[in-house]
């Protein structure tokens, strides 16, 4: 007999558009709005010369306001109050083009500009705890990354580099609109591509396996590790037309990863990915695809043990995904063989540990003191500190 579906809550998604080249469309469509005021924020690589950020600028400039603001590294809550208080409160539009970092900073700004308030205000866990209850900027997203699926969220995350990494979150921050263009993704270095598309494998293993899934975000999940399979390689294929495909598969890989977050969470390897970003200066993506094998692994063989309905489940879902990913095993084989292969991708795509970013043995007491809250809760299973601990050690 086949259970009930529990019920849940699926949140708002934004106009996505997505297409080789799409977004030249986006250009037409802004000069077609005639919006008076417009802010873009970017990268600092995307706003060199003859950059897509440099035209879109030029463009806009001709027949509107523009503020073009620069947005270098994970974003700051000063950062954010910095370009807050230098936009007109009557903007039009935030556009943010860039990695996650620059897109979670211009979803903020977007956020904050009508009110001219502070980002400390609402900021969870550290901030004043001000309910969210301001008129916002309509905000529009371009990533140029395929990894934190900020352009399908609606938290920023924020962070202040040895002291806290925490996100500012509210249905009203989510982007109005939504442009995947895998074109963009190809100037984008491989290392980063690699990084931030295993941010993204993550957030889909995670949400398939969370505590609270639905079948929206499971087969969202699912049809987005499909996606992710393959990606890497074909985006290093000779063919142009595999190429092509590995990015696009890739984008919206990572997109689809931020809509299964938003609405069933994450588990251990994002629980202990926000203090690390918080206490040590190590990109996220490189700390997701460190600790995902370890995790995945501390997870299988804590279920394994708990012997429940919904072990088993989560088990399963464990042994889909490794078939899915390497067809040719045994089914005795699927769990083992899911942890090798999770380290495989480890070595083959982020090979460096996170020792290089200054996690040692000794200093990663104060990462297991703050990593139960936010997306540990989601875990499939409560892991003991010496199995995160263990599992850190793996990752360094």
């Amino acid at each position: 007999m086949t259970n009930p579906i529990k019920p849940f809550e699926f949140a708002p998604m934004p106009h996505i558009h997505f297409g080789w080249g799409i977004r030249h469309q986006l250009i037409q469509n802004l000069q077609n709005l005639n919006h008076n005021k417009i802010v873009l924020v970017s990268g600092k690589t995307l706003a060199n010369p003859g950059e897509f950020a440099d035209e879109l600028y030029q463009t806009i400039k001709s027949t509107s306001q523009i503020k073009h603001f620069v947005v270098s590294g994970e974003p700051s809550p000063e950062v954010v109050d910095e370009i807050v208080i230098q936009c007109d409160t009557d903007t039009n539009i935030v556009i943010g083009l860039g990695g996650g970092s620059v897109l979670d900073a211009a979803k903020a700004i977007a956020g904050l500009i009508p009110s001219q308030t502070s980002v400390m205000d609402y900021l969870e866990g550290v901030g004043a705890g001000k309910k969210f209850h301001v008129e916002t900027c309509p905000f529009i997203a371009i990533p140029t990354t395929a990894g934190t699926g900020s352009e399908t969220t609606k938290n920023a995350v924020l962070s202040r580099i040895g002291q806290f990494k925490k996100s500012f979150r509210d249905n009203k921050l989510l982007a109005k609109e939504a442009w995947l263009d895998p074109e963009l993704l190809v100037s984008c270095p491989k290392e980063v591509l690699y990084s931030t598309g295993m941010d993204a494998f993550t957030q889909l293993l995670e949400s398939y396996t969370t505590l609270n899934p639905n079948p929206i975000t499971d087969a969202l999940a699912w049809q987005g590790m499909t996606l992710f399979k393959g990606a890497f390689e074909d985006i290093n294929s000779p063919n142009t037309e595999h190429q092509k495909a590995g990015y696009s598969n890739l984008m919206l890989a990572a997109s689809l990863s931020g809509t299964t977050l938003a609405n069933s969470g994450l588990g251990a390897v994002h629980g202990l990915a926000g203090p690390i970003g918080a206490f040590f200066d190590a990109p996220h993506g490189i700390v997701c695809a460190r600790l995902l094998a370890p995790i995945t692994q501390a997870n299988i063989h804590s279920l394994q043990q708990e012997k429940s309905a919904h072990a088993n489940t989560t088990l399963i879902k464990y042994q889909q995904v490794s078939q899915m990913l390497n067809p040719n095993q045994a089914d005795k084989s699927l769990l083992p063989g899911l942890v090798t292969l999770l380290n495989d991708y480890a070595e083959k795509y982020t090979p460096l540990g996170l020792g290089q970013y200054g996690l040692t043995a000794e200093n990663i007491s104060p990462v297991i003191a703050n990593c139960r809250s936010g997306s540990m809760l989601g875990n499939s299973v409560i892991l003991e500190d010496s199995q995160l601990i263990e599992a850190l050690l793996q990752a360094i």
